[in-house]
């Protein structure tokens, strides 16, 4: 038995598909009966009879139902294959679909953006801020190819890359007692404290809260902001205090802000940043291949706010 070719498997998708050898053929782009002679070949190639032609029209056989199974398999592994080579070549990569989770994206973004057009100046980069749930949707049904969220957060089958473990640190008004000073702080503190935290569905709410239960304290105050920017205001404006991303205080804790930040002894709480991709993304290597260059930025950012 002679080997099919993938132009023959393509035509025999194609007749499956709409059971008629006119409608098949247009849409291959092939005459009647040249997909005709080769669906003739295959079925000769392969021993077995993959189409019933009738005075009423063509059926599929058993045979030929699990053939074109297959054949779906393998024409969809071919066009993986091709996306893997475009990709090594670094030219016409076409679209590069990015989300990060709002608490990250503009605080980490810039520094995972450079990296990633240094590498691939040909992609056409799209940006998208998601809520962790809505990112992960997003990727599940291929409308993304890279995310950054926090961990831990369940991530399901999508493979992970920790870039970067972030401590929080704890953001008071500037006349606040706990602002004068510069040692850690433990983190029972937060037990005096009125704590601001963003609303439900932020996964920074999440990660503040376990810090909660770990120092003993019960209630939190939850407060209507959509962003770490209009948590930082209110904390600046007097009503109360919150946990801060260490990456968020370059912007956020800078000179005039109106906060002051404090650390805590470690073990600190806090959050991992991650980059996700599917695992069955055929450029899941190339992926892999930048992620250090990643981490190291992540790093840099993490370690210059501890040393504020």
């Amino acid at each position: 038995m002679s080997t099919p070719s993938l132009r023959q498997l393509e035509y025999a998708v194609a007749l499956a598909e709409h059971l008629h050898f006119g409608d098949a053929a247009d849409q291959v782009n092939v005459t009647q009966p040249a997909l005709s002679a080769q669906i003739r070949e295959l079925e000769s190639r392969l021993g077995v009879e993959l189409f019933e032609r009738t005075t009423t029209g063509t059926l599929l056989t058993s045979a030929g139902a699990d053939v074109v199974t297959r054949a779906h398999e393998i024409l969809r592994a071919v066009a993986e294959l091709e996306l893997v080579a475009e990709a090594h070549r670094h030219v016409a990569m076409g679209e590069l679909r990015i989300a990060a989770i709002p608490t990250l994206a503009p605080y980490v973004l810039p520094s995972i953006l450079e990296p990633l057009r240094s590498e691939w100046p040909d992609a056409h980069i799209v940006i998208e801020e998601l809520q962790s749930k809505a990112l992960l949707t997003a990727m599940d049904t291929g409308e993304l190819d890279l995310g950054v969220l926090a961990t831990p957060y369940d991530t399901g089958r999508l493979h992970v890359e920790v870039l970067g473990t972030e401590p929080f640190q704890l953001a008071v008004p500037e006349d606040h007692p706990l602002a004068a000073g510069d040692g850690s702080l433990p983190l029972d503190v937060l037990a005096d404290l009125r704590l601001l935290l963003l609303p439900e569905g932020h996964c920074l709410r999440d990660h503040a809260l376990q810090a909660c239960e770990i120092a003993g304290r019960a209630e939190h105050s939850e407060v209507k902001a959509s962003s770490i920017a209009t948590l930082v205001q209110m904390v600046a404006s007097g009503m109360g205090a919150t946990l801060l991303p260490a990456c968020a205080e370059s912007v956020e804790a800078r000179s005039g802000s109106g906060i002051r930040t404090r650390r805590f002894v470690a073990p600190a709480p806090g959050r991992n940043i991650a980059l996700v991709w599917r695992a069955s993304d055929p450029r899941g290597g190339l992926f892999a291949a930048i992620a250090p260059r990643l981490r190291a930025n992540i790093q840099a950012i993490v370690a210059g706010a501890d040393e504020t």
